[in-house]
């Protein structure tokens, strides 16, 4: 669970100088979004590679991913500098804090949740557990379909491709990583 945390934080960190530069006309420069933004990007990078067959579904390609956020982190802080970045850092150090205890309180609050009943069992359960696992063992995409053999997934996988992910770059077993 905190690697799960500290992994969508450093997303949110590393993207937040993009944030800042396209949604610079909101008070907060995007820092709210730029966990969600790095997650959404990350993902949509390997979902491309490893569609366009790039890379593998594996852990170098998530890292490939991974380091191609990096880069475009880096071009964009290195040509604005790291001044404005702290400024605005200090000057709203109160958002930067609420932001993250609003996140930390909710993480925790819904790890709780799944942690009460964690069971998959009921409703979409089943199927959303084997697609995170025909994803996670599918070496590309689209990956296998776990319900009809020998065809690929003909329904959106994005998010439970981003589960994979996470659960992949973590370590998290399968069926912790549902939860």
């Amino acid at each position: 669970m905190i690697l799960w945390y500290l992994a969508v934080s450093l997303i949110g960190w590393l993207t937040f100088p993009l944030t800042f530069t396209l949604l610079s006309k909101l008070p907060d420069k995007g820092y709210v979004f730029s966990r969600s933004l790095g997650l959404l990007l990350w993902g949509f990078g390997f979902w491309l590679l490893t569609s366009l067959h790039v890379t593998q579904n594996d852990l170098g390609g998530e890292v490939l991913a991974f380091s191609i956020i990096v880069v475009f982190s880096v071009v964009i802080t290195a040509r604005m500098g790291l001044r404005p970045l702290r400024e605005w850092l200090q000057s709203n150090r109160w958002t930067v804090l609420t932001v993250e205890a609003l996140f930390l309180v909710a993480f925790i609050g819904w790890a709780f949740v799944r942690s009460v009943y964690p069971e998959i069992i009921g409703t979409e359960k089943p199927m959303d557990f084997a697609f995170i696992n025909a994803i996670w063992r599918s070496p590309s995409f689209p990956p296998s379909d776990p319900w009809l053999s020998g065809y690929a997934i003909s329904y959106y996988y994005f998010g439970y491709v981003l589960v994979a992910m996470l659960m992949r770059i973590t370590g998290t077993p399968n069926g912790m990583a549902f939860n």
